[in-house]
């Protein structure tokens, strides 16, 4: 058969321009591929998109002032403030209270602090007057304040309430050692917040059943009763 002039040629070249259109998509290829173990881009995007949503929400939690917390405690109303004279004794929930105050240079292993700080030694007393007053055993939220409204974190590190109901007794005094360390410009003029817990502990042990069925036929009190012991 006879062969038409330059189809030859036509289809040799076509061949070689297919070849390096290959070679160049290839290249392509592997210019474009991600190296092995290699994140993808569109993966670092998302991934990035969501540490700064992570980010935004934790930096929104902890921004609210002590006033925004407030609010944020869902729908509960705000605090009722009960002032107690400095020496005085406060009560709430058939469970008196007192407090007393000592400023310390420096705490048994604890680390040194700087010369315009000063620590406090808080003895919080809690004493049952009755039946109901033994089952508010829940531990106290304390907190030491300024009248000017700064206030400092308060730490219970010991705790005197014995751990069985049946070893409390009515009319006794079971303390609450709490450490607080502050400017020492205001050492003597901070005050005492005592915020009592709402829980009722059985008097005796009883099955997890029937804790249960107590739990779902009690009324939920709202933790907004507050103590504030002037100094």
């Amino acid at each position: 058969m006879a062969t038409v002039p330059g189809t030859g040629a036509a289809a040799a070249g076509t061949g070689a321009a297919a070849a390096g259109a290959g070679a160049t998509a290839s290249a392509a290829q592997e210019e474009t591929a991600p190296a092995p173990g290699a994140v993808p881009p569109s993966r670092r995007r998302t991934a990035l998109r969501t540490g700064a949503l992570v980010l935004a929400v934790a930096l929104g939690v902890g921004i609210p002032t002590w006033h925004g917390y407030r609010l944020y405690r869902s729908g509960n109303p705000d605090y009722q403030i009960h002032t107690v004279a400095a020496g005085g004794t406060g009560t709430l929930m058939n469970v008196a209270w007192k407090v007393k105050v000592e400023q310390a240079d420096s705490l048994p292993g604890a680390r040194p602090i700087k010369a315009d700080q000063q620590w406090l030694k808080i003895t919080v007393t809690r004493t049952s007057l009755n039946t109901e007053g033994v089952m508010r055993r829940g531990e106290p939220d304390v907190k030491v304040e300024h009248p000017d409204g700064r206030e400092w974190k308060a730490e219970i590190i010991e705790r005197g309430l014995p751990p069985e109901v049946k070893d409390h007794k009515i009319g006794t005094g079971y303390d609450y050692d709490v450490i607080s360390l502050v400017p020492k410009a205001v050492a003597g003029q901070v005050e005492v917040r005592v915020i009592p817990s709402t829980i009722r502990a059985p008097l005796k042990e009883e099955s997890v059943a029937d804790m249960f069925k107590r739990a779902g036929t009690e009324e939920t009190e709202p933790q907004d009763q507050v103590l504030l012991f002037k100094r």
